[in-house]
């Protein structure tokens, strides 16, 4: 530490001695210019992996970049797309300090607008929607003809509907634009908050307007597979079962809802008693998805079907199956202790792994320079810096990850919790199902 302060006093001696246009022997103007001109090939590079989404090098280079030339022309830029990287790592603290630091030193950037809609966004991850929509009226007032007006509506529109508020969801989202990538969400939402308000007819419609849109973007496949699933149980429930089974047949195979959808589509069909399609559905969900989901409820309906076609053995061995692979009721309550009680490990597990997180941000933001330069003749700290910091990344994308699994392993443990509460009666059933599959198969003909 010794040697490191007397070479910086050396350096400050000596630099003092040079004439105030010249340093080493180069003119100031002509060193700030090289200076610029390295920096601008270090932000390319960075912006390369960005635009690669490799956000962690970009992030690490970003940094640098701030630590070793914080007076750079296009420092706003560097900012705002550390911002963005962070944002897309889910380092929401660290990105709205750089978003914030940009409006603050730069109020004339033309990333003035794309830093507000960061914290907008941001605002909406972690589910401040009363600060999103604040930071939505500012957006509107300054920059509505803006690139992110469209997205910024969208946020908002979500925003107002998380809060049950769906009357201004509907008006805001309303305000997307055709051309924007948020247009087919938006009109989902729309539709689902009609739903919500018991506007049927006008849920119907929204959805059904979503559908005829060109297929322009890949990700609009999940929006239009999620469109159909729920059209699909709007006709369902109002008794229209050819239209629910159009709709669901509609929902593509490698889409998450299909197993839903092969469930719901065998109801329709016992509802117009086509006992035929429902046992070519059902042995299709069974097959290929037999899981603890769908096989109780599954391999009932398939007894049920056989039943009614007078296939009594057939129906039998499905009602078997459930008694035999799925357990008693009074099993039940056992099950749903043990999951509660790993529930509780890893709802525990993850306020440490919050805090762990929150303490390497803390770490990352306070290596980072944005306010003072660096002297740039310190060579060796500057390369200490560059490596804590590329650690730090490193270590909370890491953690992040764990985060994400944990939070995986407690959705999936609920879901399990959940099944296991409400379907305690499928072995009774099943019982029962035997018991009238035995007495039908020994009546007379």
């Amino acid at each position: 530490m010794a040697a490191l302060l007397c070479l910086v006093l050396a350096g400050v001696k000596l630099w003092a001695q040079e004439p105030e246009s010249k340093q080493n022997g180069v003119p100031e103007q002509l060193q700030d210019r090289n200076m610029d001109r390295a920096a601008l090939r270090l932000y390319q590079n960075a912006l390369k992996y960005y635009d690669e989404k490799a956000h962690w090098k970009a992030a690490r280079e970003f940094i640098v970049l701030l630590d070793y030339y914080p007076s750079f022309s296009q420092a706003d830029g560097v900012l705002y797309h550390l911002g963005e990287s962070m944002y897309q790592m889910t380092m929401y603290k660290s990105a709205a300090k750089m978003f914030r630091f940009l409006l603050t030193k730069y109020p004339q950037s033309k990333y003035v607008a794309g830093s507000l809609y960061g914290l907008q966004r941001i605002s909406y991850q972690t589910e401040n929607h009363p600060e999103g929509l604040k930071i939505f009226s500012g957006i509107v007032a300054k920059f509505g003809d803006d690139d992110v007006i469209d997205g910024a509506r969208y946020y908002a529109g979500m925003s107002h509907f998380n809060q049950r508020d769906y009357d201004n969801a509907i008006a805001t989202l309303g305000k997307v634009r055709a051309r924007s990538e948020y247009f087919d969400h938006s009109l989902y939402t729309i539709g689902l908050a009609h739903l919500k308000k018991k506007t049927v007819n006008k849920a119907v419609a929204a959805l059904r307007k979503l559908l005829t849109q060109p297929l322009i973007r890949p990700e609009q496949r999940d929006v239009i597979n999620n469109t159909h699933l729920t059209l699909g149980y709007i006709y369902y429930e109002l008794g229209y079962y050819p239209e629910a089974s159009a709709h669901f047949r509609r929902i593509n195979p490698e889409h998450e809802a299909f197993p839903h959808a092969l469930l719901a589509s065998s109801w329709a069909a016992i509802k117009q008693n086509d006992y035929q399609t429902a046992v070519i559905t059902l042995n299709e969900l069974i097959r290929n998805h037999d899981e603890a989901e769908f096989g109780e409820e599954g391999h009932f309906l398939l007894g049920q079907c056989y039943l009614q076609m007078g296939f009594y053995d057939f129906a039998f061995k499905e009602y078997a199956l459930i008694s035999q692979r799925y357990p008693e009721a009074n099993n039940i309550a056992e099950r749903v202790v043990e999951v509660q009680m790993g529930l509780r490990q890893q709802e525990q597990e993850m306020e440490k792994l919050k805090v762990q997180l929150l303490v390497l941000e803390s770490k990352l933001l306070t290596t980072i320079n944005l306010d003072k330069a660096v002297p740039k003749y310190i060579k060796e700290e500057h390369e200490r810096l560059a490596h804590q910091q590329e650690q730090l990344i490193a270590t909370i994308v890491a953690e992040r990850k764990s985060f994400e699994e944990a939070s995986q392993i407690i959705e999936l443990m609920q879901q399990e919790m959940e099944r296991k509460e409400s379907r305690k009666h499928w072995h009774a059933y099943a019982e029962y199902g035997k018991a009238r599959a035995l007495f039908l198969k020994g009546m007379p003909k």
